[in-house]
Order: C-alpha cells, then structure tokens, then sequence
C-alpha cells in the first residue's frame, strides 16, 4: 500500500474563539485513530513567568517560536514524526517533549497557523473562527476561569491587556482563511442559554474549488428552509465572499436533512465512517454539561466537505505517491 499523505487542517482564531469545540466535531467525524492534532500554544518561545518579565502577550510573534512551528507542520505533512515541545496551561510551564506521528488527518490550531508564508503554504484547508466581540470574550471567561484556574478578574486583565496584539498580529491572519467563521449571539446580547441558538455566518473565499455545495444548498432549501439557511454573496472586511448564513433556530428536522444531503454528496461515498448521526456533531461544553447546536454541527460538516474537495483535487494531480485517505 502506498504511504499515505496527511491532510492539514489549520484552525486559526484568537484565544477563546472555540477552535476546541469545533475540532470536536472533526474528530466525530473521522474518528480519533485518523487525527493527529497539534496546539500551537507548545510552541510558545517563553513560560509565562519569563512572559511577563519580557513584557510579551502570548500573542506576540516574538513570544513563538515561528520556525519550528513551520519546520514540524511540514515534517507532518511529509509524514515524519517530530519531536514538539509541551506547554501545560495549569502550571504556565513547559513540560517534556513528545514524539508525535502524523495520522490521515493533521490538525494544527491556535493562534498563529497562518502567520507566516510557510505555514500558509502547507494547509490543505484554513479555516479561522471569528466570533462576535461580547461573545469571544464571554467564552474565555468561561474557559479560562472555569478550566484553567484564573480568577474572573486576571481574565478581564488579561483580554485588556492583549488587544493591542489582537489587532496587530492575530486578526490580520483572516485575510488568509480559505473559510471564516462568524458566530453571533440572536438577538445582539449573549447570555449562556443562547450558546445553543447561536448565529452563524459561514464566509468561503472566491478561490475555493466550486464543489456543488452551492447547487446542493438550494437544492436542499425549500420555502421553510430558506427562512433558515441563505446564501448571498457579500463584502466582509473589504473582501468579496460566498457567504452561507444559518440562523441558530433551525430546528432539528431541517439540519438533520441538510447534513444528510452533504453526507451523502460527498463524504458516505469517501466510506471514511459508515453512519453519521446529527446528534454526533455540533457538541460544546456547558458548564458541567454539554450542549448541541444545530447551525455548529453545519459548519463542521461543511468544513470537512472542502477539506476532501482538496483531498479529491490532490489525487487528481500526476504527482507520484500520493494515496487516498480513505486507504488508511
């Protein structure tokens, strides 16, 4: 059998975007024994006590060791093992490294995939989360008090003293994301309940390879769809986009229908799992619980749909020992 190419997927956004959540429910789809998934914050340069004495956000390229992020994204694509360092959030502390081999799908996320023509270059697909304001910052509240032991007031501190790198050197890598994702509360104000009815505007570059999603989409929507799911062409920071629009309210027997036609379009002849359950997809952390959403479970799945378009499009390409994915 021929040795299999991975397929990269980057996941940008700023901290707290829920770049875990939705590689949840990549992992729903492939399952975990085809995902290898890498944290870019490993690949920090300084600890945080060191951080701090420097002045430095994890958000400064300075503080990231950009090279080796690049050097390893690349061995994993080849298909080499690396040997990558390890933060531990709970101490701010470096742990020892770990070797790491790159299954059927190769995972890098965090806060700087696209920050360099290198990285760039080696992502099959990239996609950056890009949530609404007052809902980013709720949700790194809820993550970082809630799971990594700060207090509500060193996570205030903390957001307010990273702005300037957020502007600077994070917010620009979208300009570069092949998808953007855009979650935003219904009725402008978020509160916990509304994780569940969240918003999404889906924005798809020009450059994607035309799929048929579009046709399949409208396909898809008849009259009581359509109230929930539009597609429009629209500017987004100066950029044009297809963009997809998926209001939080969907109900249950209108997703489930969607994901199904995409299923079927695409992945079920792919034979990469043999049933997807909706209720698979879409899942996220609330509080103790757990949570689903409809208009998430959407965006994961589309995700991966152009994700195996670059799969498809590479196997059609005369290049010498590339094998299918779904041979793995």
């Amino acid at each position: 059998m021929a040795k299999t190419t991975p397929l990269l997927l980057g996941i940008g956004g700023d901290s707290g975007t829920g770049k875990s959540t939705f590689v949840g429910g990549i992992y729903k789809i492939f399952g975990p024994e085809k995902i290898t998934n890498i944290n870019l914050d490993d690949y920090h340069t300084f600890d945080r006590v060191q951080r701090k004495i420097y002045g430095l956000t994890a958000l400064h390229p300075a503080a990231n060791n950009m090279a080796l992020m690049g050097k390893h994204a690349w061995q994993l694509k080849k298909g080499e093992k690396i040997i990558k360092p390890v933060y531990d959030h709970s101490t701010g502390c470096f742990a020892e490294p770990e070797e790491v081999d790159p299954n059927q799908i190769v995972i890098i996320g965090g806060l700087f995939p696209f920050f360099t023509q290198e990285l760039r270059d080696v992502f099959d697909l990239k996609v950056y989360l890009d949530p609404d304001e007052e809902l980013k910052r709720a949700w790194k509240i809820h993550r970082d008090a809630g799971r990594r032991g700060y207090s509500i007031e060193q996570v205030m501190k903390e957001i307010e003293a990273r702005q300037d790198d957020i502007r600077r050197h994070i917010e620009p890598q979208k300009e570069y994301a092949d998808i953007i994702v855009r979650f935003y509360p219904p009725n402008g104000t978020w509160s916990p309940q509304d994780d569940a009815q969240l918003n999404v505007r889906l924005f798809l570059s020009r450059t994607l390879p035309k799929t048929g999603l579009d046709e399949l989409l409208q396909e898809a929507m008849g009259r009581k769809t359509r109230r929930a799911v539009r597609l429009v062409d629209e500017d987004y920071y100066g950029q044009p986009f297809h963009t997809l629009e998926i209001d939080g309210s969907i109900s249950p027997q209108t997703a489930a229908g969607l994901e199904q036609r995409i299923w079927a379009h695409l992945l079920a002849p792919m034979k990469l799992i043999q049933d997807l359950a909706p209720d698979k997809l879409g899942s996220f952390a609330s509080g103790e619980a757990s949570g689903h959403s409809d208009a998430l479970a959407l965006v994961q799945l589309i995700s991966v749909y152009y994700l195996l378009q670059a799969r498809e499009a590479r196997q059609k390409a005369p290049q010498e020992g590339l094998a299918g994915i779904a041979e793995g």
